[in-house]
């Protein structure tokens, strides 16, 4: 075995297993299956994962560094739809089902490592055993429950609620993402971002004791 494919399996093992794990009992014999299959892909800053406008064949579990789906239009602004770190799961999920072209761009915000999986190879573990058509239907339900949760973010809280949440729910990307980022993925501008951060300092030292 060589040194990359070693790294390769000791990251699977790391963050890949677990993820699967929570989401069924996966048999041994089908993890040592796909984890034949994982490729490490190294990313530097700026690299992309998925290009807006292709149709993807991949998707991945982040094991270094911050990637940021951006929703891109072509005669319009970009919009940031998410960010994945490490031990989650990275890709345009829509494009992927739809086999269209996607209106994502899946770009890495600092130097980060893919685990890589083809899209192709989903139809051949499901036909394998049980446990993955569990897997898939359970990250696909993850997936709507996010959508939906998001996009009731977006319509009935308002913009100091939304940036709370984010602290609470990505605390890990906290120094590592830019305040333009964040607030695209609020959905205001850095101003008002910068505005709403210096309103919960105040409030914070009015509150103290």
């Amino acid at each position: 075995m060589s040194l990359s494919q070693d790294k390769c399996g000791r990251l699977a093992d790391r963050f890949f297993q677990p993820l699967l794990a929570r989401l069924a009992d996966l048999p041994a014999a089908e993890w040592t299956f796909l984890r034949g299959h994982l490729r490490l892909l190294a990313l530097p800053r700026g690299g992309q994962f998925s290009k807006f406008g292709a149709v993807p064949d991949r998707f991945g579990v982040v094991t270094q560094g911050v990637l940021c789906k951006r929703h891109l239009a072509p005669d319009g602004p970009s919009f940031v739809r998410g960010f994945a770190a490490e031990g989650e799961l990275v890709g345009a999920y829509v494009s992927l089902l739809t086999g269209k072209p996607s209106d994502l761009s899946v770009e890495a915000l600092e130097d980060s490592e893919v685990l890589v999986v083809p899209f192709a190879l989903m139809d051949t573990l499901y036909a394998r055993h049980a446990s993955w058509e569990r897997i898939g239907r359970k990250l696909a339900e993850n997936f709507l429950v996010e959508r939906e949760r998001r996009a009731a973010e977006l319509l009935t809280s308002d913009a100091t609620e939304r940036y709370l949440h984010f602290l609470e729910t990505h605390k890990h990307l906290l120094g590592r993402v830019r305040e333009a980022d964040i607030a695209s993925y609020l959905g205001v501008t850095p101003v008002s971002l910068s505005r709403i951060k210096a309103q919960i300092r105040l409030q914070s030292r009015h509150d103290a004791p």
